[in-house]
């Protein structure tokens, strides 16, 4: 997913119908924090499916940047970073920054209470991968208050380094076949 947002915030920066590109580009990263989310309730096997509010907001605000023309407009594009104008910015940045702060919580909350040690070290990898761009976009509006408007752009940018942890994650053999397998046998 973060791929394709690149991919259309690069068709955006040529040129290639900036009305369009941008609203199929806002509903391409609307999808990461509910996905980041699940994957964190994957990991700790957590077994009630509270992830589904996420997907809910996620379907209202992707319908909504689809059907309405002009609902993202791009102002500026440079080949660091673009800036769009978009409806529901205040609405959008709560739910997109409160599903990542959630995750994050949820993630501490099963490192310290969780006892596998497979779950906690999965979930501490995790917490280092979103903590590796969220601190530095974080540390770049305390310094600069302007990078508010390219936080949805910039934020992508630094998101290369949840998918490196993300990366080494996927080398992470378990120990526990039962784990793995995510099956469990009876004698």
């Amino acid at each position: 997913m973060l791929q394709l947002y690149q991919l259309s915030e690069w068709l955006i920066c040529i040129g290639v119908n900036e009305n369009i590109t941008g609203r199929i580009a806002y509903v391409i990263i609307t999808f990461l924090p509910p996905l980041g989310y699940y994957l964190s309730t994957r990991i700790v096997q957590w077994k009630f499916p509270d992830y589904w509010i996420g997907f809910a907001a996620t379907t209202a605000f992707s319908l909504y940047y689809l059907i309405i023309p002009n609902s993202v407009n791009l102002i500026d594009c440079n080949p660091l970073y673009a800036i769009y104008k978009h409806n529901l910015s205040i609405y959008y940045g709560i739910y997109y920054i409160g599903i990542l702060a959630y995750s994050i919580l949820f993630l501490v909350a099963h490192t310290i209470w969780k006892k596998e040690k497979i779950e906690r070290k999965l979930s501490i990898l995790l917490l280092v991968g979103y903590l590796s761009f969220l601190v530095p976009m974080y540390l770049m509006v305390l310094i600069d208050s302007s990078f508010i408007n390219t936080v949805t752009s910039i934020m992508c940018k630094y998101a290369l380094l949840l998918a490196v942890t993300l990366g080494v994650f996927s080398f992470i053999k378990p120990k526990n076949k039962q784990l793995k397998l995510n099956v469990k046998t009876t004698d």
